[in-house]
């Protein structure tokens, strides 16, 4: 049998084509040859968390994309997120003796125990399903006629009884112009307990430039309750980049107070590209370094530093001895901290 250790080569030799799509932070696509790239550790993980690459690889039989087979990857990470590739490699000496090559011929259930697989949440779960059968061209589920119907009537009682699979099928066909302007129409109207609902989902797709507009004018409501807050925010994360953005967190962030934990948090986790911008990771930083809840500069420093476009943006304003004065104090503690738990 062939000598095989990365990923993308036992499924090639076995006669199959394959995508990756991120389950750690966002769902999103990762391109085949930055995932080769870093398979091969000439890259780090482009979305780590928590010193792990989660990822959905999916492959199936060249030509046969009718139903593809997904396995759900949990990729230890060194400190800078690149590969530890021991892990990987036992990963794939363990399929290739169960398997050998033949690994279209059993689906994931079948797969031997190993602690490198594991499924994301329900919500995870749907986006992958919707947005791999909009990018393979297979029919969506059953449930997306469901939520057309209900936005068609717009009547926003019993949305609960309306399947995850079926928003997550829509979201996924926002492009789509009739579905689009039935989304936009009502996500203004939802009620509120349905829009947390949907942020979970609408956080791994990218919304319309004028949605995106609108939900930064309701943001900038002083009256807005910290739920609808966090949630709205969540529905940006695929505009993250954009200057007004930017121009919002920016204005978040620059306060002498402490910030909700939760809302820092969301910015962390799904909205990390934004602070590829200096000043607002200037901003960011100070504020966690100042945060009174326990435990929370440590957790969101470490998830950020880990980032690999962040992380080369944090160590040069460190080079910088007159910036960040605060978090180079919480940094001195959490390392002393360290320091001394181990002596």
């Amino acid at each position: 049998m062939k000598n095989i250790s990365t990923l993308f080569e036992l499924i090639q030799s076995s006669g199959c084509d394959y995508c990756i799509y991120d389950i750690g932070r966002r769902v999103v696509e990762i391109p085949k040859t930055e995932f080769e790239r870093f398979e091969n550790a000439q890259q780090a993980y482009p979305y780590p968390i928590q010193k792990t690459a989660r990822f959905a690889l999916v492959y199936w039989p060249l030509g046969q994309t009718g139903n593809p087979f997904i396995w759900f990857m949990n990729l230890p990470l060194n400190e800078e997120s690149m590969l530890i590739e021991a892990s990987r490699n036992h990963f794939v000496a363990i399929i290739q003796e169960a398997m050998g090559n033949k690994i279209t011929e059993q689906g994931e259930q079948q797969l031997p125990d190993n602690p490198y697989i594991k499924a994301p949440d329900a919500k995870k779960l749907a986006m992958v399903n919707a947005k791999l059968k909009y990018k393979l061209q297979l029919p969506p589920s059953s449930y997306l006629a469901d939520c057309i119907s209900y936005l068609s009537h717009e009547n926003w009682t019993k949305w609960q009884d309306l399947a995850v699979q079926g928003w997550a099928d829509l979201i996924v066909r926002l492009e789509d112009p009739k579905i689009k302007q039935l989304f936009d129409n009502g996500f203004f109207e939802f009620p509120a307990p349905m829009k947390d609902e949907l942020a979970s989902l609408i956080e791994h797709q990218t919304l319309s430039r004028a949605t995106n507009r609108r939900i930064i004018r309701q943001l900038q409501n002083k009256d807005l309750d910290k739920q609808a807050q966090l949630s709205l925010l969540r529905c940006l994360s695929g505009w993250s980049t954009d200057n007004e953005i930017n121009q919002y967190l920016t204005q978040v962030l620059n306060t002498e107070q402490a910030i909700d934990a939760d809302l820092l948090a969301i910015i962390s986790a799904r909205c990390f590209e934004a602070l590829a911008d200096p000043l607002l990771l200037t901003l960011y930083l100070e504020q966690i370094a100042d945060h009174p809840a326990e435990g929370l500069f440590e957790a969101l420093f470490t998830d950020l530093v880990a980032i690999p476009n962040l992380r080369r943006c944090i160590f040069a304003l460190l080079q910088n001895p007159a910036a960040l004065p605060k978090t180079r104090i919480a940094l001195s503690k959490m390392v002393s901290g360290k320091y001394n738990a181990t002596h």
